[in-house]
């Protein structure tokens, strides 16, 4: 992934007194975007299919999906309500035996 060195990135100094006389957006400099990045949906599909056809164990389980869905209800209410959230710990529930 492009970016910027350390050594060149504008580094900010406040002082709350003063104006800051730097345009600190006219130092940076521009990178080559050179690198190609796969759809992430693609990739993690190919993997889905992969583990479909050859039957072997597949790194997303049910509980990582329900945590995603979770991160993104919570993203969207963050978003909403303009709050930061606590992100609780999902449990499966208790098998009940027959």
């Amino acid at each position: 992934m492009p970016h910027q060195h350390r050594v060149n990135t504008p580094r900010p100094v406040w002082n709350p007194d003063i104006p800051n006389p730097i345009n600190f957006r006219s130092q940076w400099e521009e990178v080559p975007d050179n690198a190609n990045f796969e759809n992430a949906f693609k990739v993690q599909w190919e993997l889905f299919l992969r583990h479909v056809v050859l039957d072997t164990p597949y790194i997303h389980d049910l509980m990582e999906g329900a945590k995603g869905v979770q991160l993104a209800e919570l993203a969207l209410e963050s978003s909403r309500t303009g709050r930061w959230l606590d992100v609780p710990a999902l449990q499966l529930p208790e098998k009940k035996v027959a």
